[in-house]
């Protein structure tokens, strides 16, 4: 296996050990472990399935994981970042929305069968949870475990409310460019929003885990239960300057599991199925700050953090935001020459969109961004 360091002018490459006996990537979803296809079989066995019209509370972060920092198997401790209430609350009312996987068939009837294909992912998620939670022995890891947790990562990351709202946002950007692009704002077309991020988010799952595969596994551990997760809980940091970088170049991915445990995806190779580690007080920082400036709105702790939550910082209502910007260079890398440009997109920590684009003609206000923040 190799990793790849950015530094100024290109990438370093380094060789290490590949511990798990074969190239461990996917290939786009083609070269799948026998556990890892199952998954793909039961997820296009729910595609097909009828509609459970009684589903229609669906959760975009599993019940089962939140459980994991529940004092009493029902409820956890919350902050609610907006109005600063600090309560506990049941994990049947966290992280849910109604309809919210509900989309348009062919036929134009709505129908919850993605809700039904994300309960078979919940499963490996979760299954993957109280794995990590709680490992002993990093060789007993095996390519299937690797791959199933690299794709419950990938698709929790997704599938959130933030996620749904940061593709609101560049969609409004792109409906004021050209009239003939259908705008999907959630509240005014839920069931059409529903689709277009689902069918993305499906799209994408195997080129998101194969960017996952290709790390390091590291379980970092804080006896005195100091970790918090929210309601995006799988995190990209911010930098200090406000961004949040893409996926590839992002020095951890990190996914809490419990107040005890985080699974962070490491671009430091050490060529180990995975590295157990006792956290220091940065690493339990560096787990804070990523899900305080990552949540969308809600913060959740276990018991032993919660008199913490109230003097938790709130940032004045600043999260993740749509940031927009104008390059001379193409997504391959290739120069544009004036007067053209091309606008890139990413995120920024922010209370508003952030967008500050050429003034050559090209774009044209998008007011209605402003609207989603």
């Amino acid at each position: 296996m190799s990793g790849s360091v950015p530094v100024p002018g290109g990438w370093t490459v380094r060789r290490v050990r590949n511990p798990w006996g074969r190239v461990p990537h996917t290939g786009g979803g083609r070269s799948l472990t026998d556990r890892a296809q199952q998954l793909v079989d039961r997820i296009t066995e729910r595609a097909r399935s009828q509609d459970a019209e009684s589903v229609r509370r669906h959760h975009y972060v599993p019940r089962a994981y939140l459980r994991r920092w529940s004092f009493d198997s029902r409820r956890v401790w919350t902050l609610d970042t907006k109005t600063g209430s600090v309560r506990p609350i049941g994990v049947g009312d966290l992280c849910v929305e109604e309809n919210f996987h509900r989309v348009l068939g062919r036929n134009g009837e709505p129908h919850n069968a993605v809700e039904m294909m994300f309960g078979a992912v919940d499963q490996e998620l979760c299954r993957m949870q109280k794995l990590f939670d709680g490992l002993q022995d990093a060789e007993t890891l095996t390519l299937d475990d690797l791959q199933i947790l690299c794709v419950s990562i990938a698709s929790q990351r997704m599938r959130t409310v933030q996620q749904r709202r940061l593709q609101s946002q560049s969609a409004a950007w792109m409906a004021a460019q050209n009239p003939d692009f259908k705008p999907w704002v959630r509240d005014a077309a839920p069931h059409f929003a529903a689709g277009i991020h689902t069918k993305t988010l499906f799209r994408a799952l195997w080129e998101a885990t194969d960017v996952f595969v290709g790390r390091q596994i590291e379980v970092w551990e804080d006896d005195a239960e100091r970790f918090m997760t929210c309601d995006a809980p799988v995190l990209v940091p911010f930098l200090k300057g406000g961004n949040r970088p893409p996926l590839l170049e992002a020095d951890r991915i990190i996914w809490p599991v419990s107040p005890r445990r985080a699974v962070v995806l490491s671009r430091e190779l050490v060529g180990e199925r995975a590295i157990i580690r006792s956290a220091n007080g940065k690493d339990v920082g560096i787990v804070r700050d990523a899900v305080l400036q990552g949540r969308e709105r809600m913060i959740i702790a276990g018991e032993l953090q919660s008199s913490r939550l109230a003097r938790l910082k709130r940032f004045n209502g600043r999260r993740a935001q749509v940031q927009m910007r104008c390059s001379d260079r193409s997504p391959d890398g290739e120069y544009v020459p004036p007067p053209g440009c091309v606008v890139r997109t990413s995120d920024a920590f922010a209370a508003k969109p952030d967008v500050v684009l050429c003034a050559q003609g090209f774009h044209r206000p998008a007011p209605d961004m402003y609207d989603l923040t």
